[in-house]
């Protein structure tokens, strides 16, 4: 079970896909809004950028966070050519996260930066997307 998150370039939280079971819900506490996904997103945002900036080695480029590990939690970052990140959540036992996260972006690719009526920083309301996430999700 994952969970897909798309964050703009300027911190907005632009898709999202839930195929996870957050344990608040199995202690009956009440969901989060859409508003506490946007606060999330802007959160993660914010540490992305300040992780791009510390680097202990001039030699190599740093990126940011690409992934956080908790006790049973995963949390995969890819950055585009574009400015825009895909979080991948998963459990700490998933097989293959990053190959997860390619295909997602791949799929974003092709459905959404390729769709002629989309406008870049917008919310992603493309099916085609939609359904790819919600197959690529479940199968993980």
């Amino acid at each position: 079970m994952s969970s897909l998150w798309i964050i703009n370039k300027a911190g907005g939280l632009i898709f999202q896909a839930e195929h996870f079971p957050y344990p608040h819900k199995q202690n009956n506490e009440p969901d989060l809004t859409s508003n506490d996904y946007l606060i999330l997103a802007g959160t993660l945002h914010g540490i992305h950028a300040i992780t791009s900036r510390i680097n202990p080695t001039e030699s190599k480029a740093n990126h940011g966070l690409e992934v956080l590990e908790a006790d049973n939690l995963l949390l995969h970052v890819k950055m585009t050519q574009t400015g825009t990140k895909l979080v991948l959540l998963t459990d700490a036992t998933h097989p293959d996260p990053a190959g997860i996260l390619q295909r997602a972006y791949e799929s974003y690719v092709e459905h959404v930066m390729k769709n002629p009526f989309y406008i870049a920083e917008m919310p992603i309301r493309v099916e085609a997307f939609d359904r790819d996430m919600h197959r690529l999700l479940m199968s993980s």
